[in-house]
This record gives C-alpha cells, sequence and structure tokens, in this order.
C-alpha cells in the first residue's frame, strides 16, 4: 500500500510539474512546448533529465553562458546533465568526442544531436550534407542539441532567443546533422 501511495504521489507531482512547465512556457512567449513525460515507468536518469531539462525552459541565449541567466547550445546541454547528476564536458567538439556513437536512426531520448549548422566557415554545410560520408573527420560540431523524441530536440539557439525545440526533420537540420551520441546510462 505504502508503494502505491508513493507511485501515486510522483505522479501527481510529474502532473503538477508539467502543467507549471506549460503555464510557464506559456507566458515566456511563442516558444514551443514540449510534450509531456510519457505516462510509464522510464529509467531514473531519463526522469532527471527530463526534470533538469524544464529547468532551462525559457532560459535565454547568452554566448559563453552555462547558467540559469543565460546559455549557449553546449553549456545548456552540459547545465542539463550536470542537474540531472551526470558529467558531460563543456564543449560541443568535447562532447561530441566523449560520448558513445550511436547511428542516426537508433535516437532515444537524451541522446545528443550535433550539426555543423551554425560554423563559422561557410562551406562547412557542404561538408555534412552532400559529401557527408566522405568528410565525416572534418565534419566538426558547433552546434548540439538533446533529443527529446518524435523527431525533435531541444536546444539553445541565438537566433530563436533561447532554449527552443526543433524538428530534426527540417531541411536545415538534417542536412546539417553529423553525429549523435548517447550518455545517458541504460538504467532501465
Amino acid at each position: 500500500m505504502l508503494f502505491q501511495d508513493h507511485r501515486s504521489h510522483s505522479i501527481c507531482l510529474y502532473c503538477l510539474v508539467g502543467l507549471l512547465v506549460l503555464v510557464l512556457a506559456d507566458c515566456a512567449g511563442e516558444r514551443p512546448k514540449p510534450e509531456p513525460a510519457p505516462v510509464g515507468v522510464a529509467p531514473p536518469s531519463a526522469k532527471r533529465l527530463r526534470e533538469a531539462i524544464s529547468y532551462y525552459l525559457g532560459t535565454n541565449y547568452k554566448y559563453g553562458g552555462a547558467s540559469k541567466d543565460g546559455v549557449d547550445c553546449s553549456g545548456f546541454v552540459m547545465k542539463v546533465y550536470e542537474r540531472a547528476g551526470m558529467k558531460v564536458p563543456r564543449t560541443s567538439e568535447l562532447q561530441f568526442e566523449s560520448g558513445e556513437p550511436i547511428p542516426k536512426d537508433a535516437l532515444q531520448y537524451g541522446d545528443l544531436v550535433f550539426f555543423n549548422k551554425y560554423c563559422q566557415s561557410k562551406y562547412s554545410h557542404v561538408k555534412a550534407s552532400i559529401f557527408s560520408g566522405w568528410f565525416s573527420r572534418e565534419a566538426q560540431p558547433c552546434h548540439v542539441g538533446i533529443y527529446i523524441g518524435n523527431g525533435r530536440f531541444i536546444h539553445a539557439s541565438a537566433s530563436q532567443g533561447g532554449v527552443a525545440i526543433s524538428n530534426l526533420n527540417q531541411d536545415a537540420w538534417k542536412r546539417s546533422l553529423i553525429g549523435v551520441r548517447r550518455y545517458l546510462p541504460d538504467d532501465s
């Protein structure tokens, strides 16, 4: 009976947190709202990651930022994982090098998705799109986000003013995706 009571309180808490996130996100303007956490049993690390992502919703973009006051893409990833109790390197390059490589068709919640969309080189998109595979060693990540399911990822975007949700199937993101890395442990 105690287990069932604890479980019902947890479900109520998740519902309350989800409602609060939706209300706060709505007040923040036209930033997309994440889908509520699925009902069912998720691994503890995924639950902690969802809570950490919720904490950073509405955070503004700040180049070099790694706090609730402002984050850049890799700072957002590092702080979300840190808040969820996991260590991830600070820069997108080190995050890309350190994570477990995952095939693009095996994406799971919490995987990091890497792009060269915002790289300084005006030809970087060519390396990752038209010739992907030929130049894979040259393709360096300069943008990173966290996959949240249903073909979507959350990231800190200067062009979108802060933490935002984007669709991986959007042409620009699809062409500039250069890799996926996994940091979430399989603690199911």
